[in-house]
């Protein structure tokens, strides 16, 4: 069996801009990973706003979609926001004020479809129970 993650925003930044070749190397090996079947790899769609917020402005809207589209075919899929992860992000939120309502989104995300594993090196989700993050791990 496959092991299930969700990729935060930040595991996207390191595949299209790493800081150094280590990250580099790492993020690119495990897309290899989950195009292969290696690993089932999900992120929330509420990324793909950040991804437009942020990268967007920098590198603009249509290599964005592309960069989107690239995830999708190696087997990279995004899951939606519903009710059951949106009252779990609540909850998330209303207890650990100082974490990013997209960041608390991402953590139910992961709790629900993924065992709570995340790739990310952001702080914020150690502060969440049940959250396991992973980052430079072999994966």
């Amino acid at each position: 069996m496959a092991l299930k993650v969700i990729l935060d925003t930040r595991f996207f930044f390191s595949y299209y801009n790493p800081e150094d070749e280590n990250i580099g190397g790492w993020s690119r090996k495990i897309v290899e990973k989950i195009s292969k079947g290696d690993i089932e790899a999900f992120s929330s769609t509420i990324t793909v706003t950040e991804l437009y917020n942020t990268m967007g402005r920098v590198i603009g809207k249509d290599v964005v979609k592309l960069r989107i589209l690239s995830m999708k075919q190696s087997n990279i899929s995004f899951i939606p926001l519903d009710e059951e992860i949106a009252h779990l992000a609540g909850m998330i939120a209303l207890k650990i004020a100082r974490i990013p309502l997209a960041d608390a989104i991402i953590a139910a995300t992961a709790l629900i479809h993924a065992g709570g594993v995340v790739l990310t090196d952001d702080e914020h989700f150690k502060l969440i129970k049940g959250i396991r993050i992973r980052w430079l791990d072999r994966v």
